[in-house]
């Protein structure tokens, strides 16, 4: 889930294809999309400002507003970085206007999510300063503003955060740890915090960071499924420990897997992401992922869960839209690892998020489903029948940049342009059963041909899903992977390097 970018040295791994010079007509064509992305925005964004403005979510059917997350204006600050991607300069300069008015010391509400508020907030600010190449001041302080309140969360015994902090009742007594923490709230913090060291210089907030991560690499071997932790994580002792015994890529852990390879590059000369990464991918790879049988055989994969117990391990075959971001980090991590062979399954995982948007009455992939695994991966055959669907957990679309991701990022370390029509029916048809008068609305049941609409609309729709449907219609060089690493559930953050 979440959003990042690092400019990496001149000498570094180079990931993006070389692009071939396009033709008149195939500009032509691409332009004409990344115009239609731009304007989708842009009437979402405008929904956003007159119906909204300063408050988390605008409600695309009503017009009422949401404040789920500190009520500091999410959408708006989220997509800071999206506005500047896009050219869209006097939408960015507003909202910067706008961002004068929100102090980061006093949230509107008494218990911070802090996860949340770290990947939306202090990685949509950090973000800004970066693309907008430090230009305005503002951003960081924000930034650093935001930092010192998330900061105080790690007033823990083991210095592990507290997942919601009630910032109103702390005084100088040490918070507690918990018990039940879901394992990303924990572990996907380290490349906003990292990044708010490297840009203003005070070692806090990465010292705060490796705390956690010697944790997370004193354990990863020590759960009932080696390699991988499970989906909560108890946070209450003086090491971390762990009573569940599921283990997904989807919600709960997502953003924990993904933001191993990319922490990595963040610190070349530590081997200590980079072996975490590696240690989970051979887990993950060996007892998660799975080909299912499915009408036409396609060869692609889906990351399932596992369960284990005492004497036994079960796979589930359940697949998250959230978990749609494996595609890309496996790929991003076939650079790392030089292996064309993670490259491939990289390809067929993210083929597997494409079949399921291609394989629904409205086109767009349900939240949750199961489907059913080949006894035979080398040699599947469908012999069921319907579309393919086992089951329908939860039939709703939220909007969610996963696919789209791994898709965007497919194109650009291939080159390949069968990526862009794949998202491109993608975009058709998400656009065409989300719009409203408003802005986009989440969708009950995208297994009806005409769904309807639910009056919701998160800021990653804005800081996500419209900024990799973007990318994909731009050239190469625009947030070029050469330069950037992309994080899941993600916008992009610009990270400088220093030594």
């Amino acid at each position: 889930m979440y959003k990042y970018l690092l400019l990496l040295k001149a000498n570094s791994i180079s990931k993006e294809a070389s692009f071939r010079r396009e033709s008149d007509a195939v500009r032509s064509v691409r332009l004409l999309r990344q115009g239609k992305v731009r304007e989708a925005f842009q009437h979402a964004w405008q929904g956003y400002k007159e119906h909204a403005w300063l408050h988390d979510e605008v409600m695309p059917l009503s017009g009422g507003h949401k404040d789920g997350y500190a009520g500091w204006g999410a959408s708006l600050v989220d997509p800071l970085d999206t506005l500047w991607i896009m050219g869209l300069r006097d939408e960015f300069e507003e909202a910067l206007e706008a961002l004068e008015k929100i102090n980061f010391s006093k949230p509107n509400e008494g218990r911070v999510p802090v996860f949340e508020v770290t990947i939306r907030y202090l990685g949509g600010l950090l973000g800004a300063w970066d693309v907008s190449e430090h230009k305005y001041p503002i951003l960081l302080e924000k930034a650093k503003q935001l930092g010192d309140l998330l900061y105080r969360a790690f007033d823990t015994p083991n210095g592990i955060p507290v997942p919601y902090y009630d910032w109103e009742h702390h005084g100088t007594e040490q918070l507690r740890g918990e018990n039940g923490v879901i394992i990303a709230q924990i572990g996907s913090l380290s490349l906003e915090f990292i990044r708010l060291t490297q840009a203003t210089g005070d070692v806090k907030y990465a010292n705060a960071i490796q705390l956690i991560t010697n944790q997370l690499e004193m354990t990863q071997n020590k759960t009932t499924l080696p390699g991988m932790w499970p989906s909560q994580v108890n946070c209450a002792g003086a090491i971390i420990s762990f009573s569940s015994q599921a283990y997904t890529l989807g919600a709960y852990a997502d953003s924990l897997f993904e933001y191993l390879p990319k922490t990595h590059l963040l610190f070349p000369s530590s081997e200590q992401y980079l072996n975490m990464y590696r240690t989970a991918l051979s887990t993950f790879s060996q007892n998660l992922f799975f080909r299912p049988t499915l009408p036409g055989n396609p060869d692609i994969l889906f990351p399932g869960s596992r369960t284990t117990g005492s004497s036994s391990s079960t796979l589930d075959t359940e697949v998250q839209h959230l978990g749609c971001f494996v595609g890309g980090m496996v790929g991003l991590g076939s650079r790392l690892n030089h292996s064309p062979y993670e490259l491939e399954m990289a390809k067929r995982l993210t083929d597997g998020c494409v079949w399921a948007y291609e394989n629904t009455p409205s086109g767009i992939m349900p939240e949750i489903f199961h489907v059913d695994k080949c006894v035979d991966p080398a040699s599947c055959t469908w012999s069921g029948e319907g579309n393919g669907f086992h089951r329908v957990d939860d039939p709703s679309y939220q909007l969610r940049p996963e696919a789209i991701e791994s898709v965007f990022i497919m194109y650009r370390l291939t080159a390949d342009p069968t990526w862009q029509e794949k998202g491109w029916k993608m975009f058709e048809a998400i656009i065409n059963h989300t719009t409203t008068d408003i802005a986009n609305a989440r969708l009950a049941n995208v297994m009806d041909a005409k769904p309807t609409k639910v009056d919701s609309m998160e800021s990653f729709w804005l800081a996500e899903t419209l900024k990799y449907f973007y990318l994909l219609y731009s050239e190469p060089d625009l947030v070029s992977l050469d330069d950037f690493v992309l994080n899941t559930e993600a916008h992009p953050l610009k990270w400088e390097w220093h030594t």
